[in-house]
């Protein structure tokens, strides 16, 4: 689950196939079949549109508990930057 969230915040701006978020966050399609309906359900994800036969999703940003991770996640970057920063220095 983390992979495919981690994938999905790192391409806030686009919208994916199922097999797209599969090879992006580099999980098996099989493996993301079985947690993808669980990440529905939690509102984590949504579809945003259908193009020909593929469903499209991104993160549901509406959830306060993806805006809680995108939050957390900015936060690790910060964190990171700056070590990086003082090990450079």
């Amino acid at each position: 689950r983390l992979r495919i969230i981690d994938f999905l915040i790192d391409n806030l701006v686009y919208d994916y196939s199922l097999v797209e978020i599969a090879k992006g966050a580099g999980v098996a399609y099989t493996t993301l079949i079985d947690i993808f309906p669980d990440l529905i359900k939690k509102e984590i994800v949504k579809e945003t549109r259908q193009v020909g036969k593929s469903k499209m999703y991104k993160l549901n940003r509406e959830n306060p508990a993806v805006e809680v991770m995108l939050a957390v996640d900015m936060k690790i970057s910060e964190l990171g930057i700056k070590k990086m920063l003082k090990i450079s220095a």
